[in-house]
């Protein structure tokens, strides 16, 4: 039975999800009651039957080896990342602590992960819709124009004629383009259900001159909000720099991080050492160094993590509120096109005819 539970690999849950189930773990260790007990009273409130039977899975673990980090570490379907900060918490005996620095960090991570899904969801749907109207162009009205046009035979001079295949062409390589635009959106969706999928695209927008900055504010957001984590925990600034490259993907961030982490170990303060890396601007840098001398530091790290998220959301807000009026001027101008391709010529035979 030990076995079979290591083996079988769950789904793995969302950031919402994991975040979900630490805050109930807070809650039950707060209550004081026994995790072998009420892990499986979780699953009460629980509608997703996967997700019920991936409790009681954890529930069957604990009650075979009492551990929570074995018990997790069985399903598969936790990040590694949070997995092993548990396997820390217990030894420490400072699991509680830690179970509720892994739901503040997963809210956040889920609510980003959130934004950007709308980010790329929204140009998907103009993109379709969009594609849907030149479709019916090209497909349908043009060929109707076409054929009257041919049926009136010499009454129809070579400009008509190349005005109205250039009106087609345009059609046509637009409705391609836009189908390739759709179906690059579509695997980005389906990329960034996946942890690895997430890294590979906020690594793409460190790489996209226009999206740089946004990627650094999310950088910046992951880094504060993981440090908070670790420093609530109970663990040294040092070895909280350490660790909290390895859930970062946007290199410069990382490369700062690092000799941020470099200058704290030769005998500077974590302030000073990131204001001489420049990690965060002036005004955040002081909070931090009133943070670390009030010894406060993980909750300065916390509301420093709010605010890069906050702005990071209205950076990505900003960003899809720009693209509507882009997309349907794009529409105009490729139909407006289309249309001129057959009203010019139609307008000049029936001025002729009169």
């Amino acid at each position: 039975m030990k076995d079979t539970i290591r083996q079988e690999k769950a789904k793995p849950l969302s950031s919402g999800e994991v975040s979900l189930f630490c805050s109930q773990i807070v809650l039950l260790l707060k209550a004081g009651i026994p995790l072998k007990e009420g892990v499986g009273e979780i699953s009460e409130n629980v509608e997703d039957e996967n997700v019920r039977e991936l409790i009681h899975r954890i529930q069957a673990g604990m009650e075979q080896n009492g551990s929570l980090y074995l018990a997790l570490n069985g399903t598969g379907a936790f990040p590694k990342y949070m997995v092993n900060m548990v396997n820390i918490g217990e030894k420490a005996g400072n699991l509680e602590n830690v179970m509720e620095a892994l739901s503040l960090y997963y809210d956040r991570e889920d609510k980003l992960r959130s934004c950007v899904r709308g980010a790329l969801l929204y140009p998907f749907i103009l993109v379709l819709m969009i594609a849907a109207v030149i479709a019916v162009l090209v497909i349908k009205v043009l060929p109707i124009f076409h054929q009257v046009f041919l049926d009136m035979g010499s009454d129809v001079s070579d400009t008509v004629a190349s005005v109205t295949r250039a009106g087609s062409t345009i059609g046509s390589w637009a409705l391609a383009i836009i189908l390739i635009l759709a179906v690059l959106l579509f695997t980005a969706l389906l990329l960034y259900k996946t942890e690895g999928g997430y890294r590979f695209i906020t690594g793409l927008l460190h790489n996209l001159p226009m999206t740089r900055k946004l990627s650094g504010k999310i950088a910046l957001a992951r880094f504060a909000s993981v440090l908070s984590m670790l420093l609530s925990s109970g663990y040294h600034t040092e070895e909280a720099l350490e660790l909290a490259p390895g859930v970062l993907n946007n290199r410069i961030v990382i490369e700062k991080v690092e000799k941020c982490r470099s200058l704290v170990a030769s005998g500077s303060s974590f302030p000073q050492a990131l204001t001489q890396t420049g990690v965060f601007p002036g005004i955040y840098s002081s909070m931090v160094n009133i943070g670390d001398k009030t010894g406060n530091l993980d909750i300065v790290m916390r509301r420093l993590a709010d605010l890069y998220s906050d702005d990071a959301n209205e950076s990505l807000n900003r960003a899809v509120s720009v693209i509507e009026p882009v997309m349907v001027g794009v529409l105009s101008v490729i139909i407006g096109a289309i249309l001129l391709s057959v009203m010019l010529p139609l307008m000049g035979i029936m001025s002729s005819i009169g």
